[in-house]
């Protein structure tokens, strides 16, 4: 059975919590990981688990978790409060997005990324064109301590 990581604002999961120590969630997860050089610019380093498909950064020391991103895998199911959020199309799951946090869409990038900052929330899709494939859905949610 596929584990289902549900993700709150601030909070983080109930097996991933924000702020939790490095060494609590790895025991948790119980799953190999791989330390990755996600941000060139932090000397901390990130965990990859599920494939490369689960990112876990971190801060401070002794390091506690920062962020989560969740890619869109086949090894576990993700969801936002209860709702599936990269299964649904980037528009849908914007207004989604909005209607659960409250907040806002804002992207930086050309619609490559929308973070809805208030609630520690983004989303990230491989293409801005929305007559691209890779555009029609997000590929990745993730959650960050405020």
């Amino acid at each position: 059975m596929k584990p289902t990581f549900d993700i709150t604002p601030f909070i983080g999961t109930d097996t991933i919590k924000l702020n939790a120590t490095r060494e609590t969630l790895l025991i948790a997860l119980n799953q190999p990981t791989k330390a990755i050089k996600k941000y060139p610019e932090r000397q901390q380093l990130s965990d990859a688990l599920y494939r490369n498909d689960l990112h876990i950064s971190y801060q401070g020391q002794p390091a506690v978790v920062e962020s989560i991103e969740f890619a869109f895998s086949d090894l576990y199911e993700v969801s936002l409060l209860g709702e599936s959020i990269l299964s649904l199309p980037t528009k849908s799951a914007l207004a989604k997005v909005e209607a659960i946090t409250g907040c806002k869409p804002i992207t930086n990038d050309d619609g490559f990324t929308y973070e809805f900052s208030e609630s520690g929330i983004w989303l990230w899709r491989e293409s801005n064109d929305n007559f691209d494939e890779n555009g029609f859905y997000f590929f990745t949610i993730g959650v960050r301590c405020i």
